[in-house]
């Protein structure tokens, strides 16, 4: 396991395409005991990076990173004035480990047909903010799944 210093640094690391990436852990630890297929080659520890967490308002929208955990969604006073089914949505998944662990990013990327906030992102008309070693981009949730 590799943990990054940065964003740029994990990104960087990422675009070798040997790495998989792993926060909460909740949906890859899975995979790592080789029940969903090949396990990841090498894994890249994104829980510290700090370009990724919070959860606040910029340019009147509602902006939740992609290391906020179900569990901090779930009791954000943001969210529940800005996107109160997003809040709900947060309280449903798992148990208190998974709300605890599992992240918004992670559940957007996993793009599983268990993924409880999917469906608000879509009705929301969310944006998501995908990077890469070459920059980031905004794309609507709608267009993000496929």
């Amino acid at each position: 396991m590799t943990t990054p210093r940065s964003l740029p640094e994990a990104y960087a690391l990422l675009s070798s395409g040997a790495y998989r990436p792993i926060a909460g852990g909740t949906d890859l630890m899975v995979q790592i005991t080789g029940e969903l297929g090949e396990p990841p080659e090498r894994v890249l520890d994104v829980w510290r990076l700090e370009e990724l967490r919070g959860i606040q308002v910029e340019d009147d929208a509602l902006v939740v990173g992609a290391l906020s955990t179900y569990t901090e969604i779930r009791r954000s006073a943001l969210v529940g004035e800005w996107l109160p089914a997003l809040a709900q949505a947060a309280g449903t998944i798992g148990a208190a480990q998974i709300q605890n662990r599992g992240t918004l990013g992670g559940n957007i990327v996993n793009a599983s047909p268990a993924g409880d906030t999917l469906p608000v992102l879509l009705a929301a008309d969310a944006s998501i903010i995908v990077g890469s070693a070459r920059g980031e981009r905004e794309v609507a949730a709608a267009d993000f799944w496929t």
